[in-house]
């Protein structure tokens, strides 16, 4: 496999660095960048468009920013990253690179195996329940409304069918139901050569292991995180909520309001000279814009910078470690260790920084979680 012939389109930062980890697992470089006009030297290169942090007007404007001069024509193959609990622009940004590429089929399966993300039907299920039914119907951003994929998709344009045998050359967009591991690399055995893939980072794994002729490299032994360490903690999943709520308040400063930046930075300064670990979330209960909270918490984290700054940053949610790398105009990330599928370790380029990403709804790794065995939560 040539340097640079794949290029993944990711729609956030975790989902782009889940994309470079399973590059890492199946013994291939990767880069994490934000603009297509920085220099490639690895083999997977995983463009973060940001577009789920942005509204569907600014997402429009910021694509065609993007692709503005590139050619992507250049790339041996285009993979389109989404959500595997449907949040995003999808429908739009799968018409989009439609016609930036023009390929004759498009095949999009969001499923999560690992997650129990699949597919019955032409409805998506989380853990055995419909989408809608889940926490994920009260997201902030992307509240699912329905569990059908066609209803997030178009029922005219798109069909949902089954199994890669029972597929037809007529249907030109198709929903690749899977309900297993199985499934998923049953699909990706039966993909025409002009066909533009999208959905999960299952898809693009099964894909991957069909063209790649790479063997699956032995997960590295993870080095032990550099203290001070900071944990930035955007999500407002229910389970990152929990385990927030289990640790010792003395740990925790809360993000409370805008304008309070530089007087909060204080305090994480002060915890972190003193116990060389903080955790920096937003109070439970507290109801504000999600734009604005993140802004602001990354805001925060900026005043950090220069001798104070920690040297290791773990960042649970997308658009809040968006937002931070955004705020220490941190461009490229070269992707390191792989703690789990989705939690990647990462070295910032000419900083003594290294930067953990790790989607919202995704579980902890116990030893990325430097405070010992998870406590019930306090009552």
């Amino acid at each position: 496999m040539s340097q640079g012939s794949i290029l993944v389109i990711a729609d956030d930062l975790t989902g782009a660095a889940e994309i470079a980890g399973i590059a890492l697992r199946h013994g291939l470089s990767s880069q994490i960048v934000q603009h297509l006009n920085q220099s490639v030297t690895a083999d997977v290169l995983v463009l973060n468009s940001n577009s789920r942090s942005l509204k569907a007007e600014d997402a429009r404007a910021h694509r065609a920013a993007i692709f503005a001069g590139p050619n992507t024509k250049t790339w041996d193959w285009v993979y389109l990253k989404f959500d595997s609990a449907l949040r995003g622009h999808i429908k739009e940004e799968l018409a989009y690179y439609q016609s930036l590429l023009q390929p004759e089929y498009v095949f999009f399966s969001p499923v999560n195996p690992n997650l129990d993300r699949l597919i019955l039907g032409e409805q998506y299920l989380v853990q055995g329940r419909p989408i809608a039914d889940t926490d994920f119907a009260r997201d902030p951003e992307f509240p699912v409304r329905s569990s059908n994929l066609l209803d997030l998709l178009g029922k005219i344009e798109w069909s949902v069918v089954e199994k890669p045998l029972l597929w037809k050359r007529e249907a030109k967009q198709v929903v690749a139901a899977a309900q297993s591991w199985d499934d998923v690399y049953s699909w990706a055995g039966h993909i025409p050569k002009n066909a533009l893939c999208a959905g999960a980072a299952a898809f693009f794994e099964a894909l991957l292991n069909k063209r790649s002729e790479r063997k699956i490299v032995e997960p590295q032994e993870s080095s032990l995180h550099k203290r001070p360490i900071l944990y930035i903690c955007g999500s407002n999943h229910e389970q990152s909520v929990t385990r927030i709520s289990a640790l010792s308040q003395e740990n925790i400063i809360y993000w409370q309001r805008k304008g309070s930046e530089r007087e909060v930075a204080e305090k994480l300064l002060t915890l972190l000279n003193e116990k060389k670990i903080a955790v920096f979330a937003v109070q439970p209960g507290l109801v504000a814009e999600a734009e604005v909270i993140r802004k602001s918490m990354a805001d925060t984290v900026s005043i950090l910078q220069g001798p104070n700054m920690p040297q290791e940053l773990i960042i649970e949610g997308g658009a809040t470690a968006q937002a931070v790398l955004a705020a220490l105009q941190i461009e490229m990330l070269l992707p390191t260790v792989e703690h789990a599928p989705g939690v990647i370790r990462n070295e910032v380029p000419d900083k003594e920084l290294a930067i953990t990403l790790k989607p919202g709804s995704y579980p902890w790794t116990e030893e990325l979680w430097a405070f010992g065995p998870q406590r019930k939560p306090n009552k």
